[in-house]
């Protein structure tokens, strides 16, 4: 598990999230004793208020008056980056820039924006345009090898390195910063060579002993990586370092003593919230060998130290829905809901939760509650759009749906391709097989391991009785990305029925009722297989075991009670 991150490039984090819109105007838009100052104040007013639309126009009319006013193209910059709309963000960054190319904040601002944009080249000419402004500058130097770094031009970035160093020196700053690019090159013998020298020096700088130690993890020298993280933690002081000795823990197997440094990075006032949920979403993703005992512990520890971020109590209820206690994790999913009513994911987890809960009533309620605050969010949509089809209402489920799919346009092919799948079975259930086929392919093509799209695609095809050899090679690749879900392998056991292949069918289905929970359809399923093995007792058995279960919910019941009373197959 990689806890900590290398060195990020110096410069302004582009605020995320609308609610800090009127802080970022109050504190970084100078606007002195300009004659806009109070169209200003109006906007940030309207900001408090949530009037986006009001905000903006109010720019817009000052704009309209004074088209040289820098500040705010800068502000309504910042009012647009922050919604991540950077096609609009960066020609106003630019045109505030291009008014004002001495002033560093504007700068540093459009270099971020181009950074998010993935446009890393294009901030290359914004830091040589400043250079030039502020030559004894020697953080636009860094800056400026970063982003050569960054745009994958990594030997000029060790040559304007070399510039760099003859202008204004050694220093351990600069040599951090050449380390992450040899390492990057994979020159880490090159790397240990510059930072040990700082080390004997007792460098004040974290990066030091950080970046040093990624070295010694790489080589499989956990030993080295201790005893240069424990130095830096006496030189430095600085508790970041104990994320870099839980990494170094862990590569060593020293797995409670990993844990002990990550309790107390969660503890720590001086480690920022970012350090710690970086490290809290590494152990979500299953990248850890701690306990889930001990990461609700460091969950529960985020959620003392920072009650007011939404995140924090997002991952303590994503580990409780882990651990079956739905109840616990929908009162935190709430609770994160009601701090940050932006948080995609806490209403997407509510809703599932809820869902899970059987309480579909709620969970539409919660999707409309959602909209309402993130209107047109394809994954909103989507999880109404569930709810809907959860409730049998087909007509509001795809309204839902077909709305998610046509504001998907800018999202993740994943995204999409849940939504297609999504629609996929709901075209099934609306008995369009020929949309729904359509759906499934595309859920495919977008996410070639999205293994219950192809597993429900095969099903359906089986029971269509169509395409089986398309629906066998997708049912066996779903059980190939998961091999012990006993739904997939019970659809493979069926496709291989249809197919005739009754022997290896009754493989696969043995297979899928060990490791079930029983279900009066997998049941039904088992007693046909066994019928056509000849085994037609033991297919009574099953049979009969089918009614049993919730009345053999989902299943064709008028059909088992004949199978029974023939003792025969029925098609």
């Amino acid at each position: 598990m990689k806890i900590t991150k290398k060195l990020a490039c110096l410069g302004l984090v582009v605020v995320m999230g609308w609610s800090f819109a009127n802080r970022a105007l109050a504190q970084q838009v100078p606007v002195a004793d300009k004659p806009y100052k109070q169209e200003l104040v109006l906007v940030e007013n309207k900001l408090r208020t949530g009037d986006i639309p009001g905000a903006i126009e109010t720019l817009d009319a000052v704009l309209a008056k004074y088209p040289d006013a820098a500040e705010v193209y800068y502000a309504k910059a910042l009012l647009f980056g922050q919604a991540r709309n950077l096609e609009v963000a960066i020609p106003l960054a630019e045109k505030a820039f291009q008014l004002e190319p001495k002033n560093l904040l504007f700068a540093n601002y459009l270099v971020e924006l181009h950074k998010s944009s993935g446009n890393v080249n294009g901030a290359l000419p914004i830091i040589d345009k400043v250079i030039e402004e502020y030559p004894e500058n020697a953080s636009l130097y860094r800056e400026k090898i970063m982003l050569l770094h960054a745009s994958k031009m990594p030997d000029f970035a060790l040559s304007f390195y070399d510039e760099t160093t003859k202008k204004f020196g050694a220093s351990d700053t600069l040599d951090v910063i050449k380390a992450e690019i040899l390492v990057d090159m994979d020159r880490k013998d090159e790397a240990q060579r510059v930072l040990e020298p700082w080390v004997s020096k007792n460098s004040g700088l974290r990066q030091v002993y950080s970046t040093l130690s990624y070295i010694y993890i790489d080589k499989k020298q956990s030993k080295q990586a201790i005893d240069v993280l424990e130095k830096g933690m006496k030189t430095t002081n600085d508790d970041l370092l104990y994320l870099d000795l839980a990494d170094a823990y862990i590569a060593g197997k020293k797995d409670k003593q990993a844990f002990d440094m990550l309790k107390k990075a969660f503890e720590s006032t001086k480690v920022d919230y970012v350090d710690k949920y970086r490290g809290m979403f590494t152990m979500l993703s299953g990248k850890t060998t701690l306990s889930l005992d001990q990461i609700q512990e460091l969950a529960n520890i985020l959620v003392i130290r920072h009650p007011r971020v939404a995140d924090s109590h997002v991952a303590k209820g994503d580990i409780l829905w882990r651990r079956g206690q739905a109840q616990e994790a929908r009162s935190l999913f709430l609770t994160a809901v009601g701090i940050n009513r932006n948080h995609i994911d806490a209403w997407r987890m509510l809703i599932n939760v809820e869902l899970a809960l059987n309480d579909a009533d709620q969970a539409i309620l919660h999707g409309f509650e959602a909209l309402e605050s993130n209107p047109n969010n394809p994954m909103l949509l989507y999880f109404t759009g569930l709810a809907y089809m959860v409730k049998d209402d087909t007509d509001n489920a795809r309204k839902m749906m077909e709305s998610a799919l046509d504001n998907s346009g800018q999202e993740n092919t994943y995204l999409q391709s849940l939504i297609y799948a999504g629609l996929g079975d709901l075209y099934h259930k609306l008995n369009m097989p020929e949309v729904s086929d359509v759906a499934y392919e595309e859920a495919i093509k977008q996410d070639s391991t999205n293994a219950t799209a192809m597993n429900n695609y095969a099903y359906y095809l089986s029971e269509r009785g169509e395409k089986l050899d398309l629906a066998e090679k997708l049912s066996k690749q779903s059980n190939e990305l998961e091999p012990t879900s006993s739904t997939f392998q019970d659809t493979y056991a069926w496709v291989l029925f249809k197919q005739e292949k009754y022997k290896e069918a009754l493989k696969w289905m043995e297979k899928a009722v060990r490791g079930s929970s029983p279900s009066a359809v997998l049941y039904e399923h088992y007693g046909d297989i066994l019928y056509k093995s000849g085994n037609s007792k033991e297919a009574v058995k099953q049979w009969e075991k089918a009614l049993t279960i919730n009345g053999g919910a989902g299943a064709d019941v008028e059909k088992l009670k004949i199978k029974i009373q023939q003792k025969s197959y029925v098609d």
